[in-house]
């Protein structure tokens, strides 16, 4: 008696760390790829130029979680929920350029947006503005079917 109620104890343990970490798999609602062929600023961080992937996923709070990896940075944004989107249908970063400096300005994927707001104090925004014209450019981005 007392060994098969040591056996159940293991077969529950193991049931519950399978389903565990299956439902933490489930919160990932959008994976995918994209190329980044110059070195791009994007939240403050320094992405060298290169192949990324990237994960976003649910949250237990109000906020969804974007993980970007490359082959020699990572980047991690907390991005809130009010970013769902009715009318984005396939994904694209747009990229703001001022010479040779880039910085992701937003990112669309199926049903969500996303604009990530330039925290340089406005004066400074100014002055950089007035030195050279910016452009955009867009950086198309896989997303992987789930």
């Amino acid at each position: 008696m007392r060994f098969s109620s040591k056996t159940f104890v293991v077969v529950v343990g193991l049931l519950s760390i399978g389903l565990l970490s299956s439902s933490v798999s489930a919160k990932t609602f959008l994976v995918g790829t994209f190329t980044l062929t110059h070195p791009t600023e994007w939240k403050n961080t320094m992405l060298p130029a290169g192949n990324y992937t990237f994960r976003l996923a649910r949250t237990d709070s109000d906020t969804n979680l974007l993980k970007v990896r490359g082959e020699k940075k990572t980047l991690d944004i907390l991005i809130f929920a009010q970013s769902a989107c009715e009318t984005c249908r396939s994904g694209a970063m747009k990229v703001a350029v001022q010479g040779d400096d880039r910085v992701v300005t937003s990112l669309d994927l199926p049903g969500f947006h996303v604009d990530f707001n330039d925290r340089r104090p406005a004066a400074e925004r100014e002055k950089q503005l007035a030195k050279a014209q910016a452009s955009s450019e867009q950086v198309a981005v896989h997303v992987d079917s789930n």
